[in-house]
């Protein structure tokens, strides 16, 4: 029963454009971006490795995790659980994943390739862990949670950015020839957390604090994967490279953007026991 606010509703009604830099074909957009986006989230094993350390996963239990991408946790999670179904819409990212399986000696990741919302809860069997990190793109919000919290044994994870404040002005930046229309709604972990609430799962929330550091060897460099991975226009290179050269800093390795962002970690068990 919706309170005060209905949070499926403020969801939908912040989303219905979708994500601004996404083409309608969210598929061929990341199949185009697989390779590009593979080196960059493989850059930072480091926050992979913490993250999955925080779920205190069990050598016998298997993990759903929803919207895997290229593998940025699937990976280092497949060496500590049972097994790991990676599920993701773009076959793109999923043959990155099975070359980094590879590259790894990986044998316990089974690919599914297709979106969260077109899978059906029969389709595939309980997993003891579920997470989705920062992949909860979707219009029916409450349906999606419902999905993993039915396809939880024992607990469920989602990771997911707090704000739109850790690209140092990067969304400000693409938009700026664009008329902002519609004032933002709350954070999305808010919606996400209170929706929760609402059907009745009382998640816990941490909020973790990141140090980001993305090395490259020239400015040259940094402008070409942003233009690339952003899909900006070649008559706005002069000012992506005027953005970039604020932000950047020169160190041993060329230059280096250093950004600090929080993130927030929602997190619920099935079953839990409350004791007086």
């Amino acid at each position: 029963m919706p309170g005060i606010v209905n949070w499926d509703e403020l969801w939908k009604a912040t989303h219905f454009r979708g994500f601004h830099h996404h083409d309608p074909d969210l598929i061929s957009y990341w199949d185009r971006k697989a390779e590009l986006f593979n080196r960059r989230v493989m850059r930072h094993r480091e926050r992979a490795e913490i993250q999955v350390a925080s779920l205190g996963l069990r050598s016998y239990e298997t993990v759903l995790d929803v919207g895997a991408g290229t593998g940025r946790l699937a990976i280092p999670m497949s060496k500590v659980a049972s097994s790991v179904t990676a599920l993701d819409q773009s076959g793109g990212m999923l043959a990155c994943l099975k070359e980094n399986m590879r590259a790894d000696g990986i044998e316990n990741i089974r690919c599914i390739q297709k979106s969260w919302q077109d899978l059906a809860v029969d389709e595939i069997e309980q997993h003891d862990v579920v997470i989705s990190s920062n992949s909860l793109g979707v219009y029916e919000l409450r349906e999606a949670l419902a999905k993993m919290d039915s396809l939880a044994k024992s607990r469920a994870y989602i990771f997911i950015f707090t704000d739109h404040k850790r690209d140092d002005g990067f969304s400000d930046f693409l938009r700026r020839d664009v008329a902002v229309k519609n004032a933002p709604g709350p954070a999305d972990y808010l919606v996400i957390y209170n929706l929760l609430a609402e059907m009745g799962i009382y998640a816990d929330i941490e909020m973790v604090d990141w140090l980001y550091k993305e090395r490259y060897s020239s400015l040259d460099e940094a402008a070409s994967e942003w233009m690339q991975m952003h899909d900006i226009a070649a008559d706005k290179e002069p000012d992506l490279r005027e953005f970039l050269s604020l932000r950047l800093v020169g160190d041993e390795s060329g230059v280096c953007m250093v950004r600090h962002y929080k993130s927030a970690t929602i997190s619920w068990r099935k079953g839990k026991l409350v004791r007086d």
